[in-house]
């Protein structure tokens, strides 16, 4: 494989791209400029909106396009302009919200609308109970706007919604609502860490975003290149012309990927680069 066979390198944030403190380590960032000095395009594709890409990704060469809230948007950062969009309409983003409330156990929840993350005071203040780390609590305060009622919010306004976040206390609880969202129909949940689920419209997944902005820009299939962790990751790792799980990542990504490079704490993403696109021959 040569360099001119990729032409897109999309990857994942939490778990892929950034160590477990949040952070891009050093070795990435250069493997990625490297690749963007030969014309390849670098595609954060990750369930955050824009607001939680890091200005050290947003700010690096060959990074114009994002997927951001897992396929719901395809972004051009560069002109701050959503190229391609698949959301849920309100009625049924109110339907899991409710669902989630009048749930007997404790969920956070939370939804996107055009891009903004919209909360209640109550999860807001106590994010560190429901994830695992202080550094996605600040993730979340940073990426959410408190509303009195984020329920009546979305449904009053009418608008679509990208994404539904859902975090659970109880392991039990997250399978028994995962059962229960089956019911639903054009919907598609998926999950970036073992205790949430994430609520997407059918067809706002990682790969179908990333196949429609190769499109986009006249690449090819087999000129893509995808890095995940995630059971949000999987069908980009799948569709991408060349898929890379981490060693960190869940079992079926690992079994789903053309290859499985190392931990995201051990600059992984750079590992595979170096590998296969910018020492091949």
């Amino acid at each position: 494989m040569s360099a001119m066979d990729i032409r897109i390198v999309a990857t994942d944030m939490d778990g892929t791209l950034l160590d477990d403190e949040k952070r891009v380590p050093q070795k990435n960032l250069e493997a990625l400029r490297a690749c963007a000095e030969k014309g390849i395009e670098i595609v954060p594709a990750t369930g955050r909106t824009c607001l939680g890409i890091p200005d050290e990704l947003k700010e690096l060469l060959g990074v114009r396009y994002a997927i951001t809230i897992n396929g719901a948007a395809v972004v051009d950062l560069q002109e701050d302009r959503i190229l391609d969009t698949c959301r849920m309409p309100a009625e049924t983003a109110v339907r899991v919200l409710e669902m989630a409330r009048q749930s007997p156990h404790d969920i956070m929840y939370d939804a996107y609308v055009d891009g903004v993350g919209y909360t209640k005071d109550c999860f807001y203040e106590n994010a560190e109970k429901y994830v695992p780390s202080p550094g996605l609590a600040r993730l979340i305060r940073k990426t959410r706007r408190v509303v009195p009622d984020h329920i009546a919010f979305v449904r009053e306004s009418g608008k679509e919604v990208e994404k539904i976040n859902l975090y659970f206390l109880d392991m039990a609880a997250r399978e028994e609502m995962r059962q229960k969202l089956t019911c639903l129909p054009d919907i598609l949940v998926s999950s970036s860490i073992p205790n949430n689920l994430e609520i997407n419209a059918a067809g706002a997944d990682k790969g179908s975003a990333l196949l429609r902005l190769a499109e986009l820009l006249g690449v090819e299939r087999r000129q893509t290149m995808a890095f995940g962790d995630g059971e949000n990751d999987l069908t980009m790792i799948r569709l991408a012309g060349v898929g890379v799980a981490m060693a960190n990542g869940e079992e079926k990504v690992k079994a789903a990927a053309d290859f499985v490079t190392c931990t995201n704490n051990e600059a992984g993403v750079a590992a595979a680069v170096e590998r296969f696109v910018l020492q091949a021959e």
